[in-house]
Parts: C-alpha cells; structure tokens; sequence
C-alpha cells in the first residue's frame, strides 16, 4: 500500500526529473525517446511500471517493482531502465511481439499475464502494444 501512495504524490513532484545529459545519452545509445511499460502477473495488477520521456523542457524516469519492492525515480530509475534496454537491445525495425519478449525477459518478468508497451523510436512512429497470456 505504501508503495502505490508513493507514486501517486511523485507524480505532482520533481522527483522524477532526469538531468539533461543523462536523456541525451539515452537516445544517442538507445535511439528510444519516449518508453513505458506495465506487467500485470496473476497475482500482481502492475508488478512493474517504467517509463521513460525525453522531452525539451525536462526529462522523467520512473521505475516501480512491486515483486522486489523497488521504487525508483529520476536518475536511479533511468539507470534501472537502462540496463532493461542493454538486455532488450531495442531496435525500432523488430517485430512487437520481439518486441514484448524482449521487453518481459529484461525486466525479469518471464511469467506475466498482460504486458503493455509504448515505445518511440527517434524518427519513428510510436507503438502501442498489448498482450495478453
């Protein structure tokens, strides 16, 4: 309970900001300007919730995993996040369900139940994806 109050008054703070530099490197390293995803488990609604967002004013990373009771947010979020990509190794051009496999296995949710993805390549368009088990 604890845990879901905390990223509710998050929201409407600064805690989430990621320095300039540090976003910067995510798109030169990862091409990804905008990311987001949710894991649903059978025991768990949203066991784990990341999102990333490169914007010009500023920068947001947010990193929550009920499973491990982590909750994460600006610059340790995105460093949590990014190791997920260095295993996910995202490319704008693979297929969605690569995609959500990938995505699953780097966060280390293998056994999952419904994932949701959003993800934006730098010169790509966004994609939404679902699946359920």
């Amino acid at each position: 309970m604890l845990a879901c109050c905390c990223v509710m008054i998050s929201g409407c703070s600064n805690q989430n900001i990621v320095p300039k530099k540090e976003a910067s490197n995510v798109v030169d390293t990862y091409g990804i300007t905008t990311f987001s995803v949710t894991i649903d488990t059978k025991e768990e609604k949203e066991a784990l919730k990341a999102s990333f967002a490169e914007k010009k004013e500023r920068s947001e990373a947010e990193y929550l995993n009920k499973k491990q009771e982590v909750a994460l947010h600006g610059k340790k979020a995105l460093e949590k996040i990014m190791d997920a990509f260095d295993k996910m190794e995202p490319d704008p051009e693979a297929e969605e369900t690569e995609l959500i496999k990938s995505a699953a296995e780097a966060f280390e949710f293998k056994d999952f139940q419904m994932i949701r993805l959003e993800i934006t390549f730098k010169g790509y368009d966004s994609k939404e994806i679902m699946f359920s088990k």
